[in-house]
């Protein structure tokens, strides 16, 4: 029986189980730093529990909603095996799958933890699963166990735990800071026919209870007082709507916002300081400050977004959305004029190459200086006046709606969003992240210009490290899950990697924008790795792949270490996989192109098509991969696609890959079920490659590799004939079909190549040439040698040795 069994009961039976378990799951923290109650008489409301020391015989991890025993551990040992994260005083019950207690009986696969906290009230939980002592030997490359287990035990013990603390932000002592407030928004513009793109657009205004005061008090007092529960009830509104409307909302460290099931938080459409004040934040990569996100923190630890309740917007074809494009009157962001009057791609950009301090990247509403910005000063944050030298510049940049900033201990779990300016959950530089139980929906290809008005991209970590995404229904228009690290110098000289990330037990569909389940880049200049991606559903008429791997020679950083496992693509426009190395560059700089897209280790189990696949499609889109920086470590085994067409046709634009491995993959005939079976294994170069000189120099020459990435060799001439022979012990009837091509640097001609029947090759005249932009201390030389979807590619790093 495949593994998408466990899939569906993880997604029905499991979420049925653990249903009532998850909503306040307001969890804890062990850290020295963090608090551990909430002063006297105040109980935990956490519901994490942690493993003791020592407790390896029996229980063998716990991650955020799995605790993994030992086959046989009874109920009774398991629990003293366990303690709260905070050290609070929890009651614990080992549940079977249909409800009923187990005190001494043995803990199967599928039975629950119900943990009900220090408070009595807040209830969490776990499902059990039992330890598979021969899934490392079984998996293989195909997964790496103990880092998985890392970053799951790790987010586990670091979410955030609150006491019982709660500010209720409807109380009598906020009632003075609720204030009525002018909404202005667009309603359509003067023409009446959004073709007239010139139109200026057309506004309206209403009176809404303004409650951020509010809340930012309920948040101050919370935080002062040791932490808290910060809540916004349901049906305590006095707007007629019942909506609560808010302009930014700041978390501070040990806060927990609480929107509760049926309440209703509405972001207003006033583009203006006033509402959305200029903080530290991030837009497609690159540092600035601008306008606040709808739900922010900067630099806090222990923080939440929790509830039932409906975050809001308010984005629509006519607000937020026009700085997209330009049209109505309204700026555009995407003008790459570096030299534009106002905050745009262009000057911005500008900015991130020139690596301008980021306390001068400043945009406001309305091009002014703001009298402080918020700077992180050691462990604080402080509000400092801006460097007299800033040139501030109006804004065009959308806020993201919820966006932690340089923080740690996050949890985001059980809340609707709708209606979103730009990215939705956007974590930057954060550590020990949980989001789950999600509700995202956001469509912007229903209005006007159905294409084109992307940028809803539904979760994007940004060099941030242990991140779990869990049990989460994303609906977008862009990529579902988007892995950012960076862009350009920005990211390589001041981020981080994003790395340590699950993604698991979701949905991730789309309904018209044609872009990626999952995605990494474009923006990853810091560097992506140990990404784990299983147990989930990739669908929607609007999806075009369930992974893409986005970067280019601008962005240097790498993608690698990317496992895909047990998940179901219902359907796929391009296909399952996307490499490309060559993904256009926002706004160019001449000179900026000089960094290898890396690309390697991805690997591909029990990854399957459903019948309702796109009609033919195929399993890899190559658009694009560097012959001096080939995609490598490519593994596909054990899975079935739905398709008229062939493995081997998603090479046939790009063969520069190196280690391509195929296990049993079957594709199936829509109409006839017809089944054809592909396996491989890489050719191979004997180790006897040379360069050889008019002279008859002869220099062996040794290919880079992940060990070695750096070895050069340096060669007596710059021109020589690459002489080398392919292994013809596997496929001994490679020089009957196989072809030999050699690529030098960043041509993409081929350098003619004889093959003789031994195996043997030799090339036409290489000449090397120092005097290009790109060149700072080698020269590549690529073999690409292929048979259908045998392949491979060895890269050599050369050097012109000084004469004498």
């Amino acid at each position: 029986m495949k593994r998408r069994t466990r899939f569906l009961l993880c997604l029905g039976t499991v979420a049925a189980l653990t249903a009532g378990l998850s909503g306040p799951s307001l969890a804890a923290a062990p850290d020295d730093t963090a608090p551990t109650g909430g002063g006297p008489g105040v109980r935990s409301t956490g519901t994490v529990v942690v493993a003791r020391p020592g407790s390896a015989p029996i229980v063998t991890n716990v991650g955020t909603s799995t605790i993994t025993v030992r086959a046989g551990a009874r109920a009774s040992a398991v629990k003293g095996r366990l303690v709260a994260s905070d050290r609070s005083r929890q009651r614990l019950t080992v549940l079977d799958g249909d409800g009923r207690q187990k005190r001494t009986e043995r803990v199967e696969a599928g039975d629950r933890l119900r943990v009900t906290a220090e408070d009595g009230r807040s209830v969490g939980g776990y499902t059990f699963a039992i330890d598979d002592p021969d899934a490392e030997r079984r998996d293989g490359v195909y997964w790496n166990h103990p880092r998985y287990d890392e970053i799951d035990r790790t987010v586990n013990a670091n979410t955030p735990v609150f006491p019982d603390r709660r500010c209720d932000i409807t109380a009598h002592r906020y009632a003075h800071l609720v204030r009525q407030i002018t909404e202005k928004y667009a309603v359509g513009n003067e023409a009446g026919d959004p073709a007239v793109k010139s139109s200026p657009l057309v506004y309206a205004s209403q009176q809404v209870w303004y409650y951020t005061e509010a809340i930012a008090a309920a948040i101050a007092d919370c935080h002062r007082a040791g932490g808290g529960i910060v809540v916004v009830p349901a049906g305590g509104s006095r707007n007629p709507d019942g909506a609560y409307y808010s302009g930014a909302i700041t978390l501070l460290s040990n806060i927990n916002l609480h929107i509760e099931t049926g309440a209703t938080v509405k972001f207003v459409r006033n583009k203006t300081n006033e509402y959305y004040p200029v903080v530290l934040t991030s837009y497609e990569g690159s540092d600035l400050y601008s306008f606040s996100p709808f739900v922010y923190a900067l630099h806090q630890r222990d923080i939440a977004v929790t509830g039932g309740g409906l975050l809001d917007g308010q984005e629509d074809m006519w607000n937020w959305r026009p700085w997209k494009k330009g049209y109505w009157g309204e700026p555009s962001v995407e003008n790459k004029d570096t030299d534009a009057p106002y905050g745009t791609n262009g000057v911005l950009n500008a900015m991130n190459y020139a690596d301008v301090p980021i306390q001068k990247r400043i945009f406001s509403d309305d091009g002014h200086l703001p009298a402080t910005i918020p700077v992180i000063h050691g462990d604080s944050v402080r509000n400092v006046p801006p460097p007299a030298d800033a040139v501030p510049l109006r804004s065009t940049f959308r806020p993201s709606l919820i966006q932690t900033y340089a923080s740690s201990n996050v949890l985001i779990e059980d809340v609707k969003i709708r209606n979103t300016p730009f990215w939705i959950v956007h974590p930057v530089s954060s550590k020990n992240v949980l989001i789950r139980n999600l509700d995202i929906y956001s469509d912007k290809t229903k209005d006007f210009e159905a294409g084109g008005w992307n940028n809803d991209d539904g979760v994007d970590p940004e060099s941030s490290s242990h991140v779990v995404m869990e049990d989460n229904h994303v609906t977008v228009s862009d990529d579902g899950a988007a892995i950012k690290a960076g862009r350009n110098v920005n990211g390589r000289e001041h981020r981080s990697p994003s790395e340590d990330i699950i993604i698991r037990d979701s949905v991730y569909n789309n309904d018209g924008g044609g872009s990626a389940a999952v995605s990494m880049g474009s923006e990853m200049s810091g560097g992506v790795r140990n990404v784990f991606i299983h147990d989930n559903e990739f669908g929607g008429p609007g999806l075009s792949l369930a992974l893409k791997i986005k970067t280019n020679s601008n962005r240097g950083g790498y993608v690698e270490n990317i496992y895909l496992r047990d998940c179901l693509l219902r359907s796929g426009i391009s296909g399952m996989v996307q490499f490309d190395g060559n993904y256009s560059e926002t706004v160019p700089f001449p000179g900026a192109d000089v960094f290898n897209p890396t690309i390697r280790n991805i690997y591909l189990d029990n990854v399957d098509t459903a019948p309702t696949m796109t009609p033919g499609r195929t399993t890899f889109q190559m658009s694009s991969a560097a012959s001096r920086s080939p995609v490598e470590n490519v593994y596909y085994r054990d899975s079935e696609f739905h398709t008229t067409n062939t493995l081997d046709a998603g090479f046939r634009g790009n063969k520069n890959i190196k280690n391509f491995v195929v296990e049993n993959v079957s594709y199936i005939n829509p109409s006839t079920q017809q089944r054809t079976v592909y396996h491989s294994t890489p050719l191979n170069l004997r180790d006897e490659t040379e360069a050889v000189t008019d002279s008859g120099q002869a220099v062996r020459l040794t290919a880079a590799s992940i060990p070695a990435p750096d070895v050069i060799t340096p060669v007596p001439a710059p021109t020589f004939t690459l002489h080398g022979r392919v292994d013809l012990s596997t496929y001994p009837d490679f020089v009957d079909r196989g072809t030999v091509r050699v690529f030098v640097d960043r041509s993409g001609t081929a350098v003619p190549a004889v093959l003789a029947a031994d195996g043997s090759f030799t090339t036409g005249p290489i000449t090397l040439d120092d005097d290009q932009s790109w060149y700072q201390d080698r020269h590549y030389v690529a073999v690409n040698f292929y048979d259908g979807i045998n392949m491979n590619t060895k890269v050599y790093q050369v050097v012109v040795a000084p004469a004498g």
